[in-house]
């Protein structure tokens, strides 16, 4: 069978009880109300200024929601929602020394074989299936996160994981990207991690407005250097245009190739620069869809 890969960058956060539909559809950005038992949505907890505290995969549980996010803001995104779920009968929890995320990376065809032997179950859904040990998630083609109550043995190395994430245009948020960013300019309008027609929730005003009336100055770019970067890339290195001016921001890497958040292309930038003076291929993913 394919090989499991380790997620450890990844943790959980349930939020549970009578109210937790209520609370959460008031700070994220996608409809809770379109998840379905199959089904995964990705989505965003924004601040009051629309900037993302995190983004997420989320799914349905039977007294609440589980969501997958940087293991790094589990703490500050615990701690933000936690100022107001003291108003509602709902509970945030920490789930991530008890769940594990792998990846694993095969075709459709080949999955239902490929788990079993993890799961002991025949996977029946396209998109996700769910027990209280398993929860198996399509998340692009050929891609597949499992959500695991037990520690699996796994690969360590994400080196072709991360290549495929940023290839798809996958980008999460983290240390380096937190209060940073609109969800749009991570593309989460166009993967179906917003909703604009939900109602209000925080940050709500300020996406609106840039979705309908606004011009999105920053977008997320997939990168390519044009030659073997000696140092590397790093979450955080700045991109600069011909005149050095700082344009953008990697959010996230691999090799030689990347994601990075930068100004629209005007006509006196017909291409960009690293700190070292490395010219990279830059394609504007909004632009894509």
């Amino acid at each position: 069978m394919k090989e499991l890969i380790a997620l450890p960058q990844f943790g959980f956060l349930s939020i549970t009880g009578r109210d937790a539909l209520k609370f959460l559809q008031g700070y994220t950005t996608c409809d809770l109300n379109d998840l379905t038992p199959n089904q995964s949505l990705p989505g965003a907890i924004c601040n009051i200024k629309g900037r993302m505290i995190a983004n997420f995969q989320l799914i349905a549980l039977n007294d609440g929601f589980l969501l997958r996010l940087n293991r790094d803001l589990i703490d500050d995104v615990a701690s933000f929602l936690g100022q107001y779920i003291v108003f509602s009968k709902a509970t945030i929890t920490d789930l991530s020394a008890t769940r594990y995320c792998y990846g694993l990376m095969t075709a459709m065809d080949n999955v239902p074989q490929a788990l079993y032997q993890i799961t002991h179950n025949q996977i029946t859904h396209d998109q996700i299936t769910s027990d209280d040990e398993y929860t198996i998630l399509c998340v692009a083609d050929q891609r597949w996160e499992i959500w695991s109550s037990k520690e699996q043995p796994a690969a360590i190395d994400q080196s072709d994981w991360q290549a495929q994430e940023i290839a798809s245009g996958y980008a999460w948020i983290d240390l380096h990207s937190k209060d940073e960013y609109l969800p749009q300019m991570f593309n989460l309008h166009n993967i179906g991690g917003i909703s604009f027609d939900k109602g209000c929730y925080l940050g709500q005003e300020i996406i609106a407005r840039m979705q309908y009336r606004g011009d999105l100055k920053k977008c997320l770019h997939l990168c390519q250097a044009e030659r073997p970067l000696a140092a590397g890339v790093a979450a955080g290195d700045i991109i600069y245009n011909q005149q050095n001016k700082a344009i953008g921001k990697v959010i996230s890497h691999q090799a030689g190739s990347f994601l990075a958040v930068i100004q629209t292309k005007s006509a006196t930038d017909d291409h960009y620069l690293l700190a070292d003076g490395t010219t990279i291929e830059a394609t504007n993913l909004s632009q894509d869809q």
